[in-house]
């Protein structure tokens, strides 16, 4: 039966996310993403990626989108693309670079809507407004979504639930690993207990 997985913030050669993360090399870093995305994802699965393939750099990215490609053979891949990805509507010539995206990607938009267990379930790189990395004020707060359901990417947190149905599926929050659907939907559910109204 064919898995929905979803990830954020892989950073693919990105030198300094790999040594915060404790790489001695962008290499080892590449290699165990890439590894564990390999070990989860099966072809036939679905695979949601919240943004930041790369440290952004032109190069990084085209690094980035060959290793995916050529790492995930028929894997249904979507992306919705985060501040280190040049497709994102917040940069002014994104639309120049959502063809090379969609060479790799099924599909690639600035958020996407579900439908989980009869609610509306939002999938955003950012989450909601006002919340940023540890010590930075809150960036791209107009691109945000405020919703009540709303799996993200973006603040590189090690626990999975940021907030009230607020779910982050970034690496760090997963031990570098996808996470799929069926998981996600009982932390989201079960974020809404943890942080009542």
């Amino acid at each position: 039966m064919a898995t929905t997985w979803f990830t954020s913030d892989l950073h693919l050669g990105h030198r300094f996310l790999a040594e915060l993360r404790g790489f001695p090399t962008t290499d080892d870093h590449d290699g165990v993403i890439l590894d564990n995305l390999t070990a989860a994802v099966r072809p036939g699965d679905t695979l949601w990626v919240l943004g930041d393939l790369s440290s952004g750099r032109s190069e990084a990215e085209e690094r980035a989108l060959g290793l995916i490609d050529e790492h995930l053979p028929g894997i249904v891949k979507h992306l919705v693309p985060g501040n280190h990805d040049s497709c994102h509507p917040l940069f002014r010539n994104a639309y120049k670079r959502q063809r090379r995206f969609l060479e790799v990607f099924d599909s690639v938009q600035a958020f996407q809507k579900m439908r989980w267990d009869g609610e509306d379930v939002y999938l955003s790189h950012f989450p909601r407004p006002g919340q940023d990395h540890v010590g930075m004020s809150s960036r791209y707060d107009d691109l945000r979504l405020t919703v009540p359901h709303l799996i993200h990417g973006h603040l590189h947190s090690t626990f999975p639930v940021t907030g009230r149905g607020q779910v982050d599926v970034g690496v760090e929050a997963w031990g570098l690993k996808p996470v799929p659907q069926e998981i996600l939907c009982e932390t989201l559910w079960g974020s809404l207990s943890r942080y009542p109204d």
